[in-house]
């Protein structure tokens, strides 16, 4: 997927693409985003604009020059800016649309279960060296298509509840989603989850509510891969829930190369800081945890630590969007105009997708096995995303967890 000029060349193809339950000109009166006809004569030019600017990476002014160059409209940067900042909770609504069109076809599934990633993207304006926007996203890994989007500012926090369930769905989060209080409202909502975490994300407790010793069982650990029955401290105050949330917590021993990998990370990390590394960091570094709510006698630990391998398509996702969307060359400072921009990128992004035929059928693995192999976990996990390669992806449907879809499966 590239965002290239000609798109805007052809702009009854693009504006052919928008959802066809949505009014362009109604929602756009309703968020006042334009309210009455002067430079700009209807809803629809001032969408062209907006693509224009945050779709192909023109300046405001640049972008004015375009305009008036193609008869579309006349006015001067600062009026633009205006109308942009005004457009950008606008925007965002069509860029929803657009996800929400997508997400109209039927979803294939694995076992009868639907997979999603969640995950959050930070996005940095001009000069920041830390997160300015964090945008959320939901990712359906049998389609590689985005069922969900939610863009805030920095004090947006990565949590659960960022997406939306139904029953069937099976999300995979990373450790920052190890949270006590957002894990029953998704099995409420008759979903499942794989959540990896760490040694102190949560406060884990036997089934019988006494304090459970992480460390000891890791010790006790014979097997490369192993699960135990936990119960989690939700850490609510006032009525406490009728049922405990009883889970599994699924562990397994790094190979020696990728757990020496993590420890000397976590040693560079602390001398950096000034600080003594802590031992039980450096001793947790030899495992991968995972809490799961899917059932043990269909979801064996093996098939547990195999699904949340899938979970790395969604940081390829992210690539594909900032490498060759340029979704990570936010121009803006401006609060309102960098939200209109990062809006109009993905609303480019989304149509020249659709425009493009994608999403293609290779994995990042290329050519597929057809034959499932034991998968180890965490290569990726443990590895710099400066090496990831971008690609787009689309799974078969399989028939049971035994058989995990040839182009879901990672190389290691």
């Amino acid at each position: 997927m590239k965002i290239r000029p000609e798109i805007l060349d052809h702009w009854p193809e693009v504006s052919s693409r928008l959802p066809a339950g949505f009014d362009v000109e109604a929602t756009a009166r309703l968020r006042g985003a334009f309210t009455r006809a002067r430079e700009i004569k209807n809803a629809g030019t001032l969408l062209r604009l907006a693509l224009a600017y945050g779709g192909l990476g023109m300046s405001l002014r640049e972008t004015c020059v375009w305009a008036e160059a193609g008869g579309i409209a006349r006015l001067s940067d600062p009026s633009l800016l205006a109308r942009l900042c005004k457009a950008a909770p606008w925007l965002g609504d069509i860029a929803a649309a657009l996800i929400a069109e997508q997400t109209k076809v039927p979803a294939q599934r694995w076992a009868g279960y639907r997979l999603r990633a969640l995950d959050g993207t930070s996005i940095c304006q001009p000069g920041a060296d830390r997160t300015t926007w964090r945008l959320h996203v939901g990712y359906d890994l049998a389609t590689g298509q985005v069922d969900q989007l939610e863009l805030t500012d920095v004090h947006g926090a990565e949590n659960l509840q960022r997406l939306s369930y139904r029953p069937g769905d099976i999300v995979l989060a990373d450790r920052c989603y190890a949270r006590p209080r957002d894990l029953r409202p998704v099995i409420d909502a008759g979903a499942d989850f794989i959540v990896r975490t760490g040694w102190n994300s949560l406060r884990l407790l036997q089934p019988n509510g006494e304090p459970f010793d992480l460390f000891a069982t890791l010790a006790a650990q014979v097997e490369q891969e192993s699960q135990a029955q936990v119960r989690i401290h939700e850490g609510m105050t006032g009525a406490a829930p009728a049922e405990p949330l009883m889970l599994r917590l699924v562990i397994r021993r790094k190979d020696p190369e990728q757990a020496a990998t993590e420890q000397k990370r976590l040693l560079k990390d602390a001398k950096k800081r000034g600080k003594q590394p802590d031992l039980r960091s450096l001793e947790a570094a030899k495992y991968i945890l995972l809490l799961t709510s899917l059932p043990a006698d269909a979801f064996p630990p093996a098939d547990i630590l195999t699904l949340y391998r899938f979970r790395w398509q969604i940081e390829l996702a992210f690539k594909r969007f900032k490498s060759l969307a340029g979704l990570d060359m936010l121009p803006a400072k401006k609060p309102e105009l960098a939200r209109a921009w990062i809006y109009a990128r993905l609303i480019v992004a989304i149509i020249a997708e659709q425009i493009a035929g994608q999403v293609p059928d290779s994995s990042p693995s290329g050519h597929q096995n057809t034959t499932r192999k034991s998968i180890a976990l965490a290569t990726h996990e443990d590895s710099s995303r400066d090496n990831l390669r971008c690609h787009s992806w689309t799974a078969p449907v399989a028939d049971s967890p035994q058989h995990v879809p040839p182009n879901l499966a990672s190389p290691l």
